[in-house]
């Protein structure tokens, strides 16, 4: 969950969205052009000039939207990062018991109970349809950490634009 804020003609509006909705206003933002920028706790902000005539002339407006994580995603260690990649890198990331703790088993690969822990609660990585994946948090705390470029932010979120890059 993210707590979003737009900013709009009529001032600053607040509330909240769903993974599923930031991913979706990431990539329409993406579509149009939008500038995005996405933040080390794993949020985004995206920024654009809206234009609309007034008085014989155009005006230029600046507009956000900031999504913020209800969790932050708290330091990237090179050890998260590590586990992380394991993660995204698995194609049937597993959650599993060790020693009576919960590991994620990817692969031959497990991943310790402590970053287990860590990583669940960043609220990093989540269980769906009895497999692991990394969250949206993730991805863009992961892209943040990097440094990523607008065109690395785009080529990660729009597939079909790195296949046309390619």
């Amino acid at each position: 969950m993210f707590a979003e804020t737009l900013v709009h003609a009529g001032g600053t509006t607040e509330g909240h969205a769903s993974e599923a909705h930031a991913f979706q206003l990431l990539r329409r933002a993406l579509r149009r052009g939008y500038t995005v920028t996405p933040t080390a706790a794993g949020g985004v902000v995206i920024t654009w000039t809206a234009r609309r005539l007034q008085g014989g002339g155009a005006l230029e407006e600046a507009r956000s939207v900031t999504l913020t994580p209800h969790t932050p995603a708290g330091q990237l260690t090179e050890a998260v990062r590590a586990a992380l990649a394991v993660v995204d890198r698995s194609p049937a990331a597993l959650p599993a018991v060790q020693g009576g703790r919960t590991v994620i088993r990817a692969g031959v690969q497990r991943i310790g109970h402590g970053m287990t822990s860590r990583l669940y609660g960043h609220r990093l990585v989540v269980e769906e349809r009895g497999r692991v994946r990394l969250t949206l948090v993730a991805y863009l705390a992961l892209l943040a950490a990097r440094g990523a470029s607008p065109e690395a932010v785009a080529a990660s979120f729009l597939p079909e634009r790195a296949a046309v890059s390619a």
